[in-house]
Order: C-alpha cells, then sequence, then structure tokens
C-alpha cells in the first residue's frame, strides 16, 4: 500500500505592513476613540495591521514558493505614504469594516499592485476589483447606537496618523483561529533605490 503525499494547504495574501511603533499607537488611539459602545467592535490586534495588497485565499506551500520566484522580479524604490482618514466598507450607513486610507503616492502603490498582479495571472489568479489601499482596524460585530458610531466615523474622517515609508511587501500565512487571525511572514520583496 502507498501513501500518497498530500499537498500542505495555508491561507495567504500579500501586504505591506505598518511597523512604526508610533504610527500604530496612533491607531490604537483611534480604535478607542471608536470603541465607545455605540458598537460591538473587533479591534484588529496591534501586531496584525497592515495594508492589502492581494488576497490568494488557500494555495500550497508549493505555490506560495513558485510565486516568491516571480513577485521577486517585482521592482520598485521605496517611497511614503501619508497615512490618513478613516471610513466603512461598504458605507458609513452600513459599516462591517472599519479601515484607515492612504493620502499620498497612491499610483506608486497602485503601480506595485498592478505588476503584482500581472505576475500573478499565470497562477491563474485573475484581476481584482478596483483597488483601495486601507487597512482594516475593526470590524463592525453590531451596532446598538447607529447614530453615535456613524458621527464617531464622520469625525474621525479627517485624521491623520502619519507618514511611513514603503520599503517592502510580504506574502503572509493567515491561521484562523477562534481568538483571531495568526500571521506568519513567509518572505518579502524589497525595493531597491
Amino acid at each position: 500500500m502507498s501513501s500518497v503525499s498530500v499537498p500542505t494547504v495555508i491561507r495567504a495574501f500579500l501586504s505591506v505592513d505598518i511597523e512604526n511603533e508610533a504610527l500604530l499607537a496612533r491607531i490604537e488611539y483611534l480604535q478607542r476613540k471608536l470603541d465607545t459602545g455605540a458598537a460591538r467592535l473587533k479591534l484588529v490586534e496591534h501586531d496584525n495591521i497592515h495594508f492589502t495588497l492581494r488576497f490568494l485565499g488557500d494555495i500550497s506551500e508549493a505555490v506560495a514558493q513558485r510565486m516568491h520566484e516571480e513577485l521577486s522580479k517585482v521592482r520598485f524604490s521605496p517611497f511614503n505614504i501619508d497615512i490618513a482618514g478613516v471610513g466603512a466598507f461598504p458605507s458609513v450607513k452600513r459599516p462591517n469594516v472599519v479601515w484607515i486610507g492612504v493620502r499620498s503616492n497612491m499610483d506608486r502603490l497602485e503601480a506595485i499592485k498592478q505588476d503584482i498582479d500581472n505576475r500573478l495571472a499565470e497562477f491563474g489568479l485573475g484581476p481584482e476589483r478596483k483597488f483601495a489601499a486601507h487597512a482594516t482596524i475593526a470590524r463592525v460585530k453590531s451596532i446598538t447606537d447607529r447614530v453615535s458610531f456613524e458621527a464617531s466615523l464622520r469625525d474621525l474622517s479627517g485624521e491623520v496618523v502619519g507618514t511611513m515609508p514603503v520599503t517592502a511587501f510580504r506574502m503572509t500565512k493567515s491561521t484562523l483561529t477562534p481568538s483571531g487571525p495568526q500571521y506568519e511572514t513567509l518572505w518579502e520583496v524589497r525595493g531597491s533605490p
């Protein structure tokens, strides 16, 4: 009787991570401003806040390695982005996800995303809907006071978090657990001047 080797499957995404402690502290401040009791929120943990470039879903480890080989060809020079503005998907009136956005050099982030998407086509991954750079900071479980929560979102819509360098993007493995996702960086592609 022969044993059949089953490929290990992982859940993965590509992202630009926020690592600056001062920026993360500012994001935590915004999370506290939102967490007033007007909504039941699941706040994203400090170490899990990132800008997703592409959700890959369930892929084999072998495919992840081949993607690394292909995506290592993406070329970009490091640049800064301004993180600002709090918003919600699908809308402030019907929020499921609360996010912070990008206010500068969006074109450079989009260029990296486009290069990634072009290179992932060989893996059978087609283009995604329009890219909207954002980092999820909370998930809305339920709303107890809609008027107050919408007002909080609007009040924070102009908040500035700060400036961060984009020096690399990463493939991250996401393991879903009862207490929330656990992330592990598998590899990164660094920009070069």
